[in-house]
């Protein structure tokens, strides 16, 4: 009898066990998965409602720089931004969050936003991020052609700041638009009455173009074919220039303010891709009236680069010259700078080598006639010589 009821405990248990082991199959765990259209990888739901990936973009170089002949010092790293990503409730509220690491002060939040999209053609961006004005600063690190951006781009852009974008795009055109809080950066407050406005309309009447600036190497089996592009775009605001220096005994910065401006900016660019061939240029038109001086002055300035990807989707030469004027008021302020490059792209555009080589010079007149106006550059004749390796995942 005792035997009896041991086998009948016995097969209770295991059929609570299989009950229970079913129970377990329909509550089927987050699955691993590949981003689709990115590089790394991120943890989904099955519905894809949840998702959360992780990732890094960095930059690591080696850069013997020579100001006026003399040997200057060298940075390591030009970028290097941890980030996490991904999406909550529907696959159309995204997020990302990234820091930078290769701060000469210390870590700082770079972007931090959220993406409501539930339409491609009409959409809203919340939090901190890059602000619209350049296409070419709109790009990831890993989607530009040379090493780091191009100096006259970061001289005219509006920069990251803290505020809303109105965005959309179609197979033709792409539009943004936002008003920001004109704070800096490392500041997670902004600051009452400064202002940020921007604007940018690109289009692409031969259909979309491929992937930042590298459309041929990051191209399916089809190429990179005949496409060009052209933006209209413009910038206002009234903001505040500061000097921001890292205090070690408080662990926080102390921020100089160097006097309020306004500006208004507005551009154009152009690109052209063709197979292997690609061609890409910005210009730039930006009054600026310093309320400290009275003073106002006109800025222009232009960048242009083209490359030929000579061997299968790995190997590519390319040149960039830019131009600057800080202000049409002075002379001996202008800004030229030519650079060729040898790129190998291993994986891109996880893994990137890039050897480039900088010839800049700089003007400055007397430094007392220069007041509120900002040169791109250290006044002089420098030489630099890059290799890099890029790693974003």
């Amino acid at each position: 009898m005792r035997k009896r009821w041991g086998w009948a405990g016995l097969l209770g248990v295991l059929v609570a066990s299989a009950v229970e082991a079913a129970d377990a199959k329909d509550e089927k765990p987050p699955k691993v998965e590949t981003p689709k259209g990115d590089k790394g990888f991120a943890i989904a739901s099955d519905d894809g409602n949840y998702r959360l990936g992780a990732g890094l973009q960095s930059g690591y170089k080696l850069e013997p720089v020579w100001q006026d002949g003399e040997s200057k010092s060298r940075t390591a790293f030009p970028f290097l931004r941890p980030r996490i990503y991904g999406n909550v409730y529907r696959p159309w509220i995204s997020f990302w969050t990234s820091l930078e690491l290769a701060s000469p002060l210390a870590p700082y939040l770079l972007d931090s936003y959220v993406d409501l999209q539930p339409w491609k053609v009409a959409g809203v961006r919340v939090g901190q991020h890059y602000t619209p004005l350049s296409r070419h600063e709109s790009l990831g690190p890993q989607q530009i052609l040379f090493p780091e951006f191009a100096p006259v781009a970061n001289y005219f852009w509006t920069g990251r700041d803290k505020g809303v974008t109105f965005m959309g795009t179609t197979d033709t055109l792409e539009y943004y638009a936002g008003i920001y809080g004109g704070s800096p950066l490392r500041s997670i407050t902004s600051d009452p009455g400064r202002w940020v406005s921007n604007a940018r309309l690109t289009v692409s009447p031969m259909g979309p173009m491929g992937y930042g600036e590298l459309p041929y190497i990051m191209s399916d089996e089809k190429g990179a074919p005949l496409r060009v592009s052209f933006t209209v775009q413009g910038a206002g605001g009234k903001v505040e220039r500061r000097d921001e220096n890292f205090n070690v005994e408080t662990g926080g910065f102390d921020i100089t303010d160097e006097g309020v401006r306004k500006f208004a900016t507005g551009g154009v660019d152009f690109m052209l891709q063709a197979q292997r061939f690609t061609f890409f240029m910005e210009a730039y038109l930006e009054r600026t009236n310093p309320e400290e001086t009275g003073s106002s002055y006109t800025s222009v300035g232009a960048w242009a680069q083209a490359d030929y990807v000579f061997y299968k989707k790995v190997l590519d030469a390319g040149v960039r010259l830019s131009w600057l004027d800080a202000s049409r008021e002075l002379t001996d302020d202008t800004l030229y700078i030519a650079e060729a490059q040898l790129a190998w792209f291993v994986d891109a555009p996880i893994l990137a080598i890039k050897l480039r080589y900088q010839h800049a010079h700089q003007a400055s007149p007397d430094p007392a006639l220069l007041g509120a106006v900002n040169l791109a550059k250290e006044a002089g004749t420098s030489n630099l010589l890059t290799l890099q390796l890029n790693l974003a995942f």
